[in-house]
Order: C-alpha cells, then structure tokens, then sequence
C-alpha cells in the first residue's frame, strides 16, 4: 500500500474539519452582514450600523467613497437618509467574503440592482466592492434582475 493511499482518510478528516468550520464561519458573517445591511440601508441608521459592524480602518473599493469608518458614514449617511431604499433579495457567503444582491430605488424611482461584497475580519466588515446597474423598464425576457423584486416588462408582454 502506497503512503498516499494510508493518508487518504486523514485528508479527507482535514477537508472535512475545513469546510464544516468554513460553513460555520460562513454562516455568522453571513448573518453579521445582513444585520449591518438591513440596520444601514433598509432601517436607513448608517452612523449606528457602521459603529457596531464596521471596523474604523474599512477599505473601500467604490471609487466615489473615501477610505475610512468616519468617510463611510459621511458619505453614504445623508444618501441614505435623502430618500434611497433598499430591498435585499439574497445574501451569500463563502467564509470571509459575503455578497448582498439587492435593489435600490431612488426618490425619483430609478431602479438599480446592487451587489455589495463584503470581507468580514475578526467580526468586523474590513472591505467593499460594489457593482451597480440600472434597471430598465423593458427587457428581452421579463425576469427580474434582484429576487423578490418587481419584474422588468418583456416586449409584447404588457
């Protein structure tokens, strides 16, 4: 019998350990970040959300917001406030990064489908990129671009 061939069950015991604490780890960023999301952006508190979730070094990938806890807050607070709502259609993670896929809509009614990836350290989001897109009132298909969101008009099909 070959070495690999004895290794084999300790592997898969570690790849086992692995991905069960992954999941673990997963699953409480997963639930730390749609905490911080739904208190900062549906509940429209970003100061008291970004006080308890957000460490003060955060880093920021949006090129249109500085570095920094206090530049988020300033930033992104009055936004908020201005009249944007948020609705979060799914939430998924995979160990320190988790992703919010959710729709904004302006006060103007301006649609967008949203994707927030968060990297989540030592129970603190440390790190943001966002991809945003508008949604249009006609599409080739109908779907709706965020789940649980209202659907896009598909030619012909009014």
């Amino acid at each position: 019998m070959s070495r690999s061939t004895l290794d084999m069950p300790i592997l898969r015991s570690r790849r086992h350990r692995f991905r069960r604490r992954l999941r673990c780890r997963s699953g409480s960023n997963a639930k730390l970040v749609t905490d911080f999301y739904t208190q900062a952006f549906v509940h429209r508190d970003v100061a008291g959300a970004s006080q308890i979730y957000v460490a003060e070094s955060y880093i920021q990938h949006n090129p249109q917001v500085p570095n920094g806890r206090a530049a988020f807050v300033d930033t992104m607070g009055p936004y908020v406030k201005d009249g944007v709502t948020f609705r979060i259609g799914r939430v998924v993670a995979e160990g320190d990064i988790v992703v919010v896929h959710a729709e904004s809509i302006e006060k103007d009614g301006q649609r967008s489908a949203v994707a927030d990836f968060f990297r989540v350290e030592n129970g603190k989001i440390v790190e943001h990129w966002d991809v945003i897109q508008a949604i249009p009132a006609d599409t080739a298909n109908g779907n709706p671009m965020v789940p649980g969101t209202a659907t896009s008009q598909a030619p012909g099909h009014r």
